[in-house]
């Protein structure tokens, strides 16, 4: 679902600026997709841990966020920072790039950091619940 999202908010906005849809720009996709995974297993794999230790799903994400959510933010910005100078570019399928990137990688945090807990709570999924021994 964080995935959906953050790639229906990119092409959304790519449409909607009249960006046209290239190599550079197609690849873009297979950048979403490897940090949305990433910050979702991050944040998921805390969870599973903290989940087990307090067996309380609000605490649980609340320890989570503090934790992983902190890493994945670094990770985020550390990334936005790197690909932000393709945007000073004088070549503009670069400059097109740099700034997506930087959308698409903010659009993965923030679904990452609010839609994953949300489901989390709502769901409760079973591949989450600690181990009965």
């Amino acid at each position: 679902m964080p995935l959906l999202v953050a790639t229906l908010f990119l092409f959304g906005l790519m449409g909607f600026l009249g960006i046209s849809l290239d190599i550079v720009t197609a690849l873009l996709s297979s950048i979403m997709i490897g940090v949305g995974v990433d910050y979702t297993i991050h944040f998921l794999w805390r969870y599973k841990a903290e989940y087990a230790v307090s067996n309380d799903i609000k605490k649980a994400v609340s320890v989570t966020l503090v934790t992983a959510g902190r890493g994945i933010i670094f990770n985020a910005f550390s990334v936005i920072i790197g690909f932000s100078v393709l945007m000073f570019s004088g070549f503009s399928p670069l400059r097109f790039f740099g700034v997506l990137v930087v959308v698409s990688i903010f659009s993965c945090l923030i679904s990452a950091l609010l839609l994953v807990p949300a489901i989390v709570t709502l769901t409760k999924p079973g591949f989450l619940e600690p181990k009965q021994s």
